[in-house]
């Protein structure tokens, strides 16, 4: 008797098509993991360029009309009670009312400061070539979706590895490929039962994640990607927003006419402008 066991005819036919199944979802789950941390943030931070200055011009026009109306609901309030509207009295309430609208603006102008640190500190091509590579060959050797046997030495390195793609550390990346390929060590033979338990693990990730890519492309700012680079799409829609910001200054204008022949001592608009 032989003291080599018999290989299973489909052994070899199932192990090599579980290499091309680790392939293809090792893909899949980089373009997945791209499109979350890199191209929806640069996305949306040009979004914020090219937008989102003209949206908080429009934040502020409509606070300025928000506080020009509750001005007359106030002053108004006071006569009902047959009482003179009191100027000092009714800016105190604004100013504490509008801390809300002062913050929205706050944070309208962070997330511009912020979008356009993102666009002046992207990597360079090159870089951005190899930080891609590094973190293909990282996923297929580490993503617990691909191996499916991982050791929690290798899971703890598979942390670091999505911490310092998600910062855009090529050196990092390129320290922990050399981490990931001095540890590596041969895989077990596995029996035709676990391979073909793998096989359908695998099939099953690979659907998944392309219903995953699919449902996150169908959404914005992914379904803006195109108009983002029409310099006529983005003539229009900040021509829309500057039509809303004129009506606005409109109204603003009548507002603040009937709030001065209710009140002696007029109640100015206060504009809140960026700090």
């Amino acid at each position: 008797m032989s003291e080599h066991p018999i290989r299973h005819p489909e052994l070899q036919r199932i192990t090599d098509e579980n290499a091309l199944l680790r392939e293809e979802l090792t893909g899949l789950l980089t373009e997945l993991d791209g499109l979350l941390v890199t191209v929806k943030p640069n996305l949306l931070a040009i979004y914020q360029s090219r937008i989102g200055v003209w949206e908080m011009r429009l934040l502020q026009a409509q606070f300025e009309v928000a506080r020009l109306r509750r001005c007359l609901e106030l002053a108004q309030a006071s006569l009902s009670r047959g009482l003179p509207p009191d100027p000092q009295e009714i800016e105190g309430m604004i100013e504490l009312e509008s801390l809300g609208w002062q913050q929205q603006l706050q944070e309208a102008a962070d997330r511009i400061r912020t979008a356009e640190q993102r666009l002046k500190h992207l990597l360079p091509p090159a870089e951005d070539r190899e930080l891609k590579k590094l973190y293909y060959a990282l996923v297929k050797r580490l993503h617990p979706d691909v191996n499916l046997e991982l050791s929690d030495a290798q899971r703890q390195l598979w942390q670091r590895v999505q911490e310092a793609y998600a910062a855009s550390d090529l050196a990092e990346l390129r320290a922990l490929t050399l981490l990931a390929e001095r540890d590596a060590a041969a895989p077990p033979p596995k029996s035709l039962d676990r391979l073909r338990q793998e096989q359908a693990i695998l099939s099953g990730q690979i659907t998944e994640t392309l219903k995953r890519i699919q449902t996150i492309e169908s959404q914005p700012p992914f379904t803006l990607r195109a108009s983002l680079e029409d310099e006529t799409w983005l003539a229009a829609r900040r021509g829309e927003i500057d039509a809303q910001i004129n009506q606005l200054r409109t109204r603003q204008t009548a507002l603040a006419t009937h709030l001065k022949h209710l009140i002696p001592e007029q109640i100015h608009a206060k504009r809140f402008d960026q700090n």
